[in-house]
């Protein structure tokens, strides 16, 4: 089935799926990157103080997804996704009508665990447990919404806070959380309709396998997990530190930060064309055997760094690195075709929560890495190695079978 063949069967599910990847950039980085300066002024907050009470609202909100992900698995998905919609409008409005620090707080852990954590979580979710045979694309449609958030959003909301206040911005989030987000749960499809089912529907009979339907303890218990989850979690590992230390990575190479900043536009363009390339891959060839590859674009790009310090080089790095990130869509669709749609839910929030961390955790180590001198051009080529090591690991690594006497015919 091609991709307008997709949109055409199922225009619904998709839309609803790039819907919530759409509105989970209301809790990234890059959002309230645009009103950390209005919150310091207003709260009194020192850099340190923010970035430090930023970074425990993430972790915090990581290790509560263990849970609240995993409810996905249970709870019919209407109310599931209505009351994360709700919830997030609620924060937004609390977050622009904050009185004090202690409240300003609780709704900036809101955000990032509704948004960050709890949207893109029920986008993929979904998703990947509806389809099967299309499971690829089906992803690469719905996980547009997500480039185009970040296309759209921060130039909105910009032009809110400078016109108006950073309060409004907020205020303005809100509004378009319960005017948008909520109505289209009731407008894509009816109560009972199978989308909201845990298990998996666009069905011809599968005759060579069963799903293992495994929960957390027994993916825990499997050597498969712990070879493939270091190339799961590269793009975080490696990306998110560069990123974020982008000022450091110019000094290095004597870049302009507004060269720095043009290379974002290649690597978002980049990350829209990977995803549309990756989902037919996936279901051609599985997301498992194309994992070990799925973190060569950022090995390649980042040993562009090495070659020259001339500023193409920035344009090949960052494409290379947005088509490294489109390809971490292959993960997304790893877990349904490996353990099943029983327990997704719980499964992908685990995978989540270990991202989250990874984020959190990346960015201080490069920067104790900067601290002891310790050169870009030799961060990087750690990098490359850590790279070829974990594809290595998730070449080597044997997925879970089911036992032949589980074998027949899924309906």
């Amino acid at each position: 089935m091609s991709y307008l063949s997709l949109l055409k069967r199922y225009p619904n599910y998709i839309a609803f799926g790039a819907s919530y990847n759409f509105f989970s950039n209301m809790g990234q980085t890059f959002i309230f990157a645009l009103f950390i300066p209005d919150l310091e002024r207003a709260f009194n907050l020192t850099s340190a103080q923010s970035g430090g009470y930023y970074g425990i609202a993430g972790i915090l909100s990581a290790f509560l997804l263990l849970y609240t992900g995993s409810l996905i698995d249970r709870i019919h998905l209407r109310t599931y996704s209505v009351t994360i919609a709700l919830l997030t409008s609620l924060s937004a409005f609390l977050m622009a009508y904050s009185p004090n620090l202690a409240i300003m707080l609780i709704a900036m852990f809101l955000l990032r665990h509704l948004c960050q954590g709890l949207m893109i979580h029920t986008a993929t979710t979904t998703i990947t447990r509806f389809f099967t045979k299309t499971r690829g694309k089906a992803v690469g449609l719905s996980s547009l919404g997500f480039p185009l958030g970040q296309i759209i959003l921060p130039v909105i909301i910009a032009i809110i806070i400078s016109t108006y206040s950073w309060q409004m911005g907020y205020a303005f989030i809100g509004v378009v959380c319960l005017l948008f987000c909520v109505p289209i749960n009731y407008v894509l499809f009816k109560k009972n309709d199978p989308f909201q089912m845990p298990q998996p529907h666009e069905h011809t009979p599968l005759l060579d396998k069963e799903e293992l339907n495994w929960e957390r303890k027994q993916l825990l218990g499997h050597s498969y997990f712990w070879f493939i989850i270091p190339s799961v979690l590269t793009p975080w590992i490696i990306t998110t530190p560069l990123i974020f230390h982008q000022g450091a990575l110019a000094a290095s190479r004597d870049w302009s930060m507004t060269l720095i900043a043009s290379g974002f536009a290649a690597c978002g363009l980049a990350q829209v064309v990977s995803v549309l390339l990756i989902g037919p891959l996936i279901d051609r060839f599985s997301a498992k055997s194309l994992l070990p590859f799925a973190n060569v674009p950022i090995a390649i790009g980042i040993a562009f760094l090495l070659v020259s310090d001339s500023p193409w080089t920035l344009y090949v790095y960052m494409w290379l690195i947005g088509i490294g990130i489109g390809f971490s869509m292959i993960s997304v669709s790893l877990w349904a075709e490996v353990y099943g749609t029983k327990h997704l839910g719980a499964i992908k929030s685990l995978i989540h929560t270990l991202a989250i961390l990874a984020t959190a955790a990346s960015p201080p180590l490069l920067g104790w890495l900067l601290t002891k001198e310790v050169s870009f051009d030799t961060v990087i080529i750690w990098g490359i190695a850590f790279i070829i090591l974990t594809a290595t690991l998730a070449f080597i690594a044997k997925p879970p079978k089911v036992k032949p006497d589980r074998l027949g015919v899924s309906l």
